[in-house]
């Protein structure tokens, strides 16, 4: 999923329009434009304006930015090591609040699939969840 793709997604599920959203990070007159630039991949935002359209979107800037071409296999290795070799150098490290995250993510996602969660509550809860995510 690319960064258009992650902002158009989100934008449409905030129901706002590219004009909309242009206006609300003071983008000027033509601001739309910068929007379906950033939505169709021909521009990529700096990170003042990612900060910008993060904020009116009410979501961590790292949920737009972040790169999420990673295989599932590569998560669950990441896992591993993170649990084999606990030290300050590996980049992944499984404290306590690390693990109940995981845990309350699952319990979401397992909630969402037994119906008991729309997905319109599942996803409010995923970006509350990124939101809280260091920026």
């Amino acid at each position: 999923m690319t960064y258009g793709d992650r902002l158009k997604f989100i934008r449409t599920f905030r129901q706002m329009t590219q004009k909309e959203l242009g206006n609300a990070c003071n983008f000027g007159k033509n601001g739309h434009l910068f929007i379906a630039q950033y939505e169709n991949g021909t521009r990529t935002p700096k990170p003042d304006r990612n900060r910008c359209i993060a904020e009116a979107l009410g979501v961590n800037p790292k949920v737009l930015m972040w790169d999420a071409e990673m295989p599932h296999e590569d998560i669950v290795f990441q896992l591993c090591w993170a649990y084999i070799l606990p030290s300050s150098d590996y980049p992944l490290s499984l404290t306590d609040a690390v693990l109940e995250e995981i845990q309350v993510f699952m319990s979401e996602y397992n909630m969402a699939l037994e119906g008991q969660l729309s997905e319109t509550e599942y996803i409010e809860k995923k970006f509350g969840f990124m939101n809280g995510i260091e920026k």
